[in-house]
């Protein structure tokens, strides 16, 4: 297709401008929906989700069938402080399971027709992981107690792998992205960053993550609100390159490179969205082209959603990474895609075409 490669540096240096969806398209494809033989507006942010992935696609109706969920792997140094209840060595198996299909979100994909692959953007391992595509950026981070998680320069990699990979993925005719994460430790991460981005203290950021008990979680807290005070004033580059992961950092350039190649990507949980909250801090209009699934039970996934102008469509109390949540809000999106081309049009159906009131104000 010959897309022009975008860079993270062209960003940073305010080289790339971005421009919000077009709400033509949109409002061409809200009033085909009010065509539909039902009450307007009757099937709520699907509708409004369902036509906003046509208009970043650029199609009549969105191309929902063409779908591929990346999965982003990196090990966190921040483990040492006994924030997680398993060691390092489960990234690199679940990074493993995760390109053999195995996995909870692999399982769910595979049934859906999704393709499925997971990337090493920066496990801690000597050799390469087996059924992984490898980018790895560094052998994990940090900890970030002691010093910084990662260079700039590290950061800056990471993103352009996420970025690269939704260009390649839309030259090898995916239409529509899924993006997750793998990574012992990363929620410590991820409620750092969360809370610098949000300026939350670390009682309003910490979860369980994967699930850890009391005294564990006590000490999670205690290591994010460490962190949470020994800075102040932080861009978004420092605040990844101080407390950020690489794969958290690669799925911030996906969410970049969907806006900018204009291929619609679905969101997961809590960690995806700081990603996405970093994404639309460094290249503005990026959230337009976000696409949510999904609240976790991880506390602060609330207040970024609200700061993302996001409605996820399931509220089911999820933890479990790897895009699972991404993968389950496809079905409902395909049963509205069958409603919006198949059910009865008004006219057709007997019924008087309804006016949409809420338009008409």
């Amino acid at each position: 297709m010959g897309e022009t490669r975008f860079l993270i540096d062209d960003i940073l240096e305010n080289k790339i401008k971005l421009e919000p969806v077009n709400k033509d398209a949109f409002a061409k494809m809200k009033k085909e929906w009010d065509r539909v033989s039902k009450p307007i507006d009757s099937f709520g942010t699907f509708e409004n989700i369902h036509s906003k992935i046509a208009a970043i696609q650029g199609f009549e109706s969105p191309d929902l069938y063409h779908m591929r969920l990346v999965v982003f792997c990196g090990d966190h140094g921040v483990v040492e402080e006994g924030v997680s209840q398993t060691s390092q060595d489960v990234t690199r198996i679940c990074a493993t399971n995760i390109g053999k299909g195995l996995t909870t979100a692999g399982t769910m994909a595979k049934s859906l027709g999704i393709d499925i692959v997971s990337v090493d953007v920066g496990i801690n391992s000597p050799k390469e992981v087996p059924y992984t595509l490898n980018r790895r950026v560094k052998y994990g981070t940090c900890n970030f107690l002691k010093q910084p998680a990662m260079s700039v320069e590290e950061f800056c990699r990471a993103v352009q792998v996420g970025m690269d990979l939704a260009k390649e993925s839309k030259e090898q005719g995916f239409t529509c992205l899924l993006v997750g994460e793998m990574g012992i430790g990363n929620t410590t991460s991820a409620a750092v960053m969360a809370g610098y981005l949000l300026d939350l203290n670390a009682e309003a950021v910490t979860g369980r993550g994967a699930g850890l008990d009391d005294e564990a979680f006590s000490k999670k807290r205690a290591v994010v609100s460490m962190a949470l005070s020994m800075y102040s004033g932080l861009s978004p580059v420092e605040i990844c390159s101080n407390f950020g992961g690489l794969e958290l950092a690669a799925m911030t350039g996906m969410i970049l490179g969907g806006a900018l190649y204009k291929i619609p990507v679905i969101l997961d949980g809590m960690l995806s969205m700081v990603s996405a909250l970093v994404a639309d801090r460094l290249l503005d209009n990026t959230k337009d082209y976000m696409i949510p699934s999904h609240i976790s039970k991880e506390p602060v996934a609330m207040k970024l959603a609200s700061k993302l102008s996001l409605e996820p469509v399931i509220d089911a109390k999820m933890a479990v990474g790897e895009g699972a949540g991404a993968v389950m809000v496809v079905p409902s999106l395909r049963l509205a895609d069958v409603a919006f081309h198949d059910a009865l049009k008004f006219g057709d159906s007997g019924v008087d075409q309804y006016e949409n009131f809420s338009e008409a104000k």
